[in-house]
């Protein structure tokens, strides 16, 4: 069985962070209304963006949310008994 999986585009954060002139993280995460440490998670460990993630990168840089998001098909531990 499998379970589809949001991601935020790859290298999308970096360009934009680079792009916009943005120099810390925590300025960064402050521009799209989350905390340093869930752009973290959601930047280095690949964890799934919450839909106000999103929308705040959305907002903050005028994109659609089919420009930030995309998804994978992942393969979900069959747990036997």
């Amino acid at each position: 069985m499998s379970r589809t999986k949001a991601m935020v585009r790859p290298g999308l954060l970096a360009r934009l962070k680079r792009n916009s002139g943005i120099d810390s993280d925590d300025a960064f995460a402050a521009a799209i209304g989350t905390s340093r440490s869930t752009l973290v998670r959601v930047r280095d460990k690949g964890e799934e963006p919450s839909m106000a993630f999103a929308i705040g990168i959305a907002k903050a840089f005028g994109l659609g949310l089919g420009e930030i998001v995309t998804w994978a098909d992942m393969e979900e531990e069959r747990i036997s008994a």
